[in-house]
């Protein structure tokens, strides 16, 4: 799905069609009308839109102004020959995929599956060197199988199309108050006509770190993903809880409460069903409390009234986020 190439006016669109059947065409020059900042933006439109066109080097390009035109001369990474056959290569891999998809009713189930499968089978590449333009396509994500936040980003949006969900790749800046800010690529994503912030890339990082598939960053509202991603253009109205990852499994908590009632069923249905001895939710706490404590007195106040102890247990948190991760060993 164009995504952007739906957003431009008409203008926007002949110059987006004039370098998408360009570029497909593996041309050396291409000539549009226009100025040259506009034209410039279409063509990383164009490159975001469409992730096959891996072959394209998504930061190297040369462009001028001559008389009316513009003047873009776009750098391939590849011949192609070379390119048919990564594209076959990439088509064979993700084959089993369209499989299962047709399998899913549901467009949210769908994202959850792609989601699974880029957790489960990518790593981020932190070594990658200023000229490997691979990390930053779909070729790192699917072959290579480690990519960086662009890479992982255009695989995603890959895999939605492929799935017939709307969603596009989004261009900022990632922050925090203790580190200065880096340029990042997340996803914004369209289900059940309900748009959100999804960073598979940040969800990756957090399931190695922790060994645990974890959704922290998994259908936000831009309240929530402003807490750490800034300097991006705010294209949809993500203002929805109804598709996120806590939401739906019941376990975003306010307050000390909610807390206590939410850790005192955990630990019955781990005493009676023996339920799983990871417990993941969201907390949100006044001004006058602190996670911790509270964390620390639901568990003992949970472990009395179950008489259900143990060893010891650990807490995982992403404090941005206010999400909280128990370990009960």
């Amino acid at each position: 799905m164009k995504y952007y190439f739906s957003k431009l006016n008409e203008e926007g669109r002949e110059i987006y069609k004039k370098i998408y059947f360009s570029l497909q065409n593996f041309e050396e020059k291409i000539a549009v009308k226009g100025k040259m900042e506009f034209a410039r933006d279409i063509y990383y439109m164009v490159i975001n839109d469409n992730p096959m066109m891996f072959y394209v080097n998504p930061y190297q390009i040369a462009y001028y102004n001559i008389d009316k035109y513009v003047w873009i001369e776009p750098i391939y990474v590849y011949d192609r020959e070379k390119t048919e056959d990564i594209k076959a290569k990439i088509n064979s891999i993700l084959k089993p995929f369209e499989e299962k998809i047709k399998t899913m009713p549901s467009n949210l189930e769908r994202e959850r599956y792609i989601h699974r499968c880029l957790t489960s089978s990518i790593k981020y590449k932190y070594d990658h060197t200023p000229d490997d333009v691979e990390c930053h396509t779909i070729v790192g994500s699917f072959i290579h199988k480690e990519a960086v936040c662009d890479g992982i980003s255009k695989a995603f949006k890959h895999m939605c199309d492929l799935a017939r969900i709307n969603c596009n790749v989004i261009l900022g800046d990632s922050w925090n108050e203790y580190a200065p800010k880096q340029s990042h690529a997340w996803n914004m994503v369209k289900i059940n006509k309900k748009w959100y912030h999804i960073d598979v890339t940040w969800n990756i990082n957090l399931s190695e770190r922790f060994k645990y598939i974890r959704y922290d960053y998994f259908n936000l509202r831009e309240y929530d993903i402003l807490r750490d991603h800034r300097n991006f253009e705010k294209l949809e109205v993500c203002n929805s809880l109804e598709n996120n990852y806590f939401h739906e499994n019941k376990c975003i908590i306010n307050g000390k409460k909610e807390l206590d009632k939410f850790i005192l069923d955990k630990f019955k249905n781990i005493k009676e069903n023996n339920g799983s001895k990871n417990i993941y939710f969201k907390l949100y706490c006044s001004e006058d409390e602190y996670a911790r404590t509270l964390i620390r007195d639901a568990v003992n106040a949970a472990c009395l009234k179950t008489c259900y102890f143990f060893k010891n247990y650990t807490v995982e948190s992403n404090d941005t986020q206010d999400v909280y991760l128990i370990r009960i060993n």
